[in-house]
């Protein structure tokens, strides 16, 4: 693999990362009865701005 793949790769993980932090200090753990842990970074982000839209 490229590096250019690997650094995506690497960038895509972290934000996924930063999501499920800033939804676990909300109090959200889970989505549509699945872990947040489990989620794609794309649904992850869905449940982010749904729940900025409700406060």
């Amino acid at each position: 693999m490229g590096i250019l793949y690997e650094k995506v790769q690497f960038s895509n993980e972290l934000k996924k990362q930063i999501i499920i932090r800033q939804l676990l200090d909300m109090g959200i753990t889970e989505y549509q009865s699945q872990s947040i842990y489990d989620l794609d970074y794309y649904t992850l982000r869905h449940v982010l701005v749904m729940q900025r839209v409700k406060q």
